[in-house]
């Protein structure tokens, strides 16, 4: 039943970006995912059937992270942002080991989601990654993740 749910949301996702449905089958680790690019941001829905039959993933890709301090002080500004989102089940800030790209990992209910919610969710998350991408990069006086409070 969660299976075919995850597809229906896809397809009906799919139908209201006016974008062919791709055809989602499990990879050797049983996940489930297709991508999305909307204004130049890239979004991953994953779903694993197997320990998270009730929910989805939304990974929304911020870009990549500088080197050395940059780095260093990017990082700690994300985690600062995590603690600034005191929430039930908020979204992560991690970095995705395969392309080193900071990425914002949401953990949504499948039983819950429409398509139309599910666009606005990434319509809204899309505006925070453009303004991310022109905020200059953090140093390490820069404390305030600020384009980041508007989550909590």
């Amino acid at each position: 039943m969660a299976l075919a749910s995850f597809q229906d949301l896809c397809a009906s996702f799919c139908e209201l970006l006016k974008v062919p449905t791709p055809e989602l089958k499990a990879d050797e680790r049983g996940l489930l995912a297709f991508h999305v690019t909307l204004r130049g941001t890239v979004v991953d829905l994953a779903y694993r059937p197997e320990g998270n039959a009730d929910h989805f993933f939304a990974v929304f890709e911020f870009g990549p992270l500088g080197e050395g301090a940059e780095l260093a002080a990017q990082m700690q500004w994300l985690l600062d942002a995590n603690f600034n989102l005191l929430q039930v089940n908020p979204p992560v800030f991690s970095r995705n080991p395969a392309t080193g790209s900071a990425v914002l990992q949401y953990t949504c209910p499948l039983f819950e989601t429409t398509a139309s919610g599910l666009y606005e969710l990434i319509d809204r998350e899309i505006d925070r990654v453009s303004r991310w991408r022109e905020r200059p990069p953090p140093n390490s006086t820069d404390a305030q993740p600020g384009v980041l409070h508007q989550f909590a």
